[in-house]
């Protein structure tokens, strides 16, 4: 699968984008509302990169909920997803994690400090996780939210019991706080923002 730099296909994203997180009922998205809904000023095309992931994120879709605005959003995301810039964080190098992860996972940014919009504030895309692996416990500075677009998790927060979540719930990680995700037999598809602190740290291990 190959693309090109589409700035349409951006913009097409970051509208849908800001449409879910304006729209979204749940408070806690209100401290990052503000950052998203002007992280679109300034576009800054990148040239796509293929990753399993990409691929992943496709075969996931059916498991998101028909109807729902989780689903319309992870469709946009497949549709656009030959134009866009898949990432992983880790290498080989980390060791804590496994080689089934690094294997398929991976996330493609829509907003954020590498654009295709750039923001100092706040960095906001989609990531795809393969059933069966397990993200280890790893802390950053940033707040996080994460949404279950599709499949599902088991979430480890440090101090609760770990829980597991379906598409259309939302996990909040507080700044620095420790977390995880154990995959279950299906791969899992999340909405992710952050916002303080480095957008771009590393995550330290734990």
């Amino acid at each position: 699968m190959s693309g090109s730099i589409d700035e349409a296909a951006d913009r097409r994203l970051l509208d849908a984008t800001l449409a879910y997180v304006d729209g979204h009922a749940d408070r806690r998205f209100d401290a990052f509302r503000d950052a998203v809904a002007h992280g679109g000023e300034r576009w800054n095309g990148v040239a796509p990169v293929h990753l399993p992931a990409s691929d992943l994120l496709a075969d996931a879709l059916p498991l998101a909920e028909s109807g729902t605005a989780e689903r319309a959003l992870m469709s946009l995301y497949v549709k656009e997803c030959a134009s866009r810039r898949w990432e992983q964080s880790y290498t080989a190098a980390d060791e804590a994690v496994g080689a089934d992860m690094l294997a398929g996972y991976g996330y493609a940014e829509i907003i954020g400090k590498r654009g295709p919009f750039l923001s100092e504030r706040v960095r906001a895309g989609v990531g795809v996780f393969p059933a069966g692996v397990d993200y280890p416990a790893h802390r950053h500075q940033a707040e996080e939210l994460y949404v279950v677009l599709a499949g599902s998790g088991t979430f480890r927060l440090g101090g609760h019991p770990p829980e597991p979540h379906t598409a259309g719930t939302v996990v909040h990680v507080a700044p620095g706080r420790v977390h995880g995700i154990t995959m279950t037999t299906e791969p899992l598809a999340v909405l992710y923002l952050w916002r303080g602190g480095d957008l771009r740290e590393k995550s330290t291990f734990v």
